[in-house]
């Protein structure tokens, strides 16, 4: 089936809010086809995926995670989450194992300051760099692949939380606030988890993680620090909210669903 298709908007100018780099037009979360066998290199595109990780077979998945994968798994409390971790990475080196055409288990990761991984140089050779990201959040993941510029990918369920109206006014912007007259409402809940995801895709994209105040991280214009970066709202399925950023904006963004 052939991959669903978002042509990406051009770069706007950074500055005011009506030059927002936001992509306010999210992906729908009815047209993730399943997966080509083999999709090729993105060139100017981004490629998404969304994985089911509850459809995830792991078989002797774990014996290909390395040792640091399986070391973190082992610190996470329930057996859920432990189970969720392994299966996301065992999706991440499939699915990026058919970019660099190895095996999932030959894939060397290397880790930056702040955790993001990125391919090992004995893994990229001489070939043009991939960046990718990977987020899970329930038994939905994330996983997001290019070679125009650093991604990030983030995927939030939508879920209660106590003192919402705190929340939004320790972590979000000036801007980001005024999005709703009142965040303390129930509804408010889908809103503030999509501005969530927007901000931690673009610190991932960054390679910066949580090492920012979130309220610096301003979803409006789409500006971190100074630098602009290319914004895209994603929505993996009910329930969910999503977000991925990079450097460079995309010629277009390719989506799939995996397995």
């Amino acid at each position: 089936m052939r991959a669903a298709r978002l042509r990406a908007h051009p770069h706007p100018r950074p500055g005011s809010r009506g030059d927002s780099r936001l992509v306010r037009d999210p992906l729908n979360a009815r047209e993730w086809p399943r997966a080509p066998h083999h999709p090729g290199l993105p060139g100017p595109d981004l490629h998404v995926w969304r994985v089911d990780l509850a459809a995830c077979d792991e078989g002797d998945g774990v014996a290909l995670l390395s040792s640091d994968e399986r070391a973190r798994a082992a610190r996470l409390v329930s057996a859920g989450a432990r189970t969720r971790f392994r299966r996301a990475r065992f999706a991440l080196r499939r699915l990026l194992a058919e970019y660099v055409r190895l095996s999932p288990g030959e894939l060397a990761l290397e880790y930056g300051e702040h955790g993001k991984p990125r391919l090992a140089r004995e893994t990229e050779r001489d070939r043009t760099p991939l960046f990718f990201n990977l987020s899970h959040s329930g038994d939905l993941a994330l996983f997001a692949v290019g070679e125009a510029g650093e991604i990030g990918v983030d995927i939030e369920r939508i879920r209660p939380l106590r003192h919402l109206e705190g929340l939004a006014r320790d972590h979000l912007s000036a801007g980001e606030r005024e999005l709703r007259p009142d965040w303390s409402a129930v509804e408010a809940r889908p809103e503030f988890f999509r501005v969530w995801a927007r901000k931690e895709a673009m610190l991932k994209a960054a390679g910066l993680g949580l090492s920012r105040p979130l309220s610096r991280v301003d979803t409006i214009r789409g500006v971190l620090e100074g630098r602009p970066y290319w914004l895209l709202d994603l929505l993996p399925g009910d329930g969910f909210a999503g977000a991925v950023a990079s450097t460079c904006a995309p010629a277009a963004v390719r989506r799939w669903s995996w397995p």
